[in-house]
């Protein structure tokens, strides 16, 4: 591996992009005082990592940056870049050229990157760590320095030592190291903290865990249950369903019969609606009949009466014989109550035949008066009368 070229740009005095390329194992950089020649050897320290500004001739990160003059004004940011060939893989990284790349900006900010990929400067020192460089190694002395390692402290030969060595990625990873744990134990102080903290709430939550598991397996069984429960019902379900299903189709057996029956009772209503006009008909014409009857009856009656008047030769009361009213007034009673109870026509006469006897009989005193005479043609015409109404009563019972 060897140095292949550096490239500045905004860096100190580098106010432009400048490139130093190195061809030969051996460079030299020649020029006047102030040509930037101290500059350039500690862009190589700055790329490669270097964190003190004093080291570098500065307070601060800014101090790196170009601050202009009449022909330029002054850079935002310092860049600086160095390129390795690193086909013998001397550098721990899968790559044939490696360029390491350090930029620092007004704000104060530092970035790096490796082969353009941005990183953290841990990476950058790792990886050259692992080729024994160092960013304060004894490969790179400043203007001044000539001297460092002869007036150089035990403490600072032993640390150029270990460096030249390849000691020093060792004390970073033991640094790293320290560091973890130092934070580890932080987090294991914080932990405690918290721990004690929480032991109140950790028994709560225990406690809490354990309702819950609690109710865990009350679910399951829940679960379980209402399962058996579904299981059932369906049965239970399926057998009323066919239940219904049966008692369904019964209601309906008995509901088309009972629109049978219904329609049957109808139609017998209808008949008994005729059969009731009938009936009406026939009582209206059975009353009609019995008025009709009373009065051919009491026809029937009168004729009777006026025939048996007629024929009658018993006889007569004498001339100037006087007849109380109230007597002749009972004897027509008397006619009028056998003629309205009188059924046949005979016993009739001969009830008004023995009432009228008897009445004239009262008044009978002197009996040997002539022998009444009979009217031939009105004893015909009454007995026709009477014959009519016997024919008509005849009708009429039939």
């Amino acid at each position: 591996m060897h140095l292949k070229s550096i490239e500045l740009s905004g860096f100190k005095s580098f106010a432009k992009k400048s490139v130093l390329e190195f061809t030969s194992p051996i460079a030299g950089i020649v020029g006047p005082n102030g040509s930037g020649k101290s500059n350039a050897a500690e862009a190589f320290r700055f790329v490669l990592g270097e964190q003190s500004m004093k080291a570098l001739r500065g307070k601060r990160g800014p101090d790196m940056i170009w601050t202009g003059n009449d022909r330029l004004p002054r850079a935002n940011r310092a860049r600086v870049a160095v390129t390795f060939d690193n086909r013998n893989r001397l550098l721990d990284i899968d790559f044939d050229e490696v360029v390491i790349e350090r930029v620092v900006h007004r704000d104060g900010a530092h970035e790096y990157a490796i082969n353009g990929s941005k990183v953290r400067l841990k990476d950058i020192v790792a990886l050259l760590a692992s080729a024994n460089i160092g960013a304060s190694g004894h490969h790179i002395i400043s203007q001044g320095e000539a001297d460092k390692i002869l007036n150089a402290s035990t403490r600072e030969r032993r640390e150029i030592i270990e460096e030249a060595l390849g000691l020093k990625t060792y004390h970073y990873k033991k640094a790293e190291s320290e560091k973890k744990l130092l934070k580890t134990e932080e987090n294991m102080k914080e932990a405690y903290s918290l721990r004690r903290e929480l032991a109140p709430q950790l028994k709560f939550l225990e406690r809490q865990m354990r309702r819950l598991e609690r109710s865990r397996e009350l679910k399951a069984q829940l679960a379980d249950a209402y399962r058996t429960y579904c299981t059932h019902e369906r049965a239970f379900v399926r057998a009323q369903t066919q239940r219904l299903e049966a008692a369904r189709a019964k209601l309906t057996a008995e509901v088309t019969r009972a629109r049978a029956e219904c329609t049957h009772t109808q139609q017998s209503e209808a008949s008994d609606t005729a059969l009731t006009d009938t009936l009406a008909a026939i009582d209206e014409r059975l009353r009609t009949v019995a008025t009709e009857k009373t009065e051919y009856m009491h026809t029937r009656g009168r004729l009777e009466g006026q025939l048996a008047a007629v024929c009658d030769t018993s006889p007569q009361p004498p001339h100037g014989v006087a007849i109380p009213f109230a007597d002749v007034e009972q004897f027509l009673h008397d006619i009028r109550a056998g003629l309205e109870k009188g059924d046949a026509g005979a016993t009739a006469r001969r009830t008004l035949i023995k009432r009228i006897d008897a009445f004239l009989q009262r008044f009978r005193h002197d009996t040997r008066q002539p022998a009444p005479t009979v009217d031939e043609g009105r004893t015909a015409s009454l007995k026709g009368e009477l014959q009519d109404v016997e024919e008509a009563l005849a009708a009429l019972e039939s």
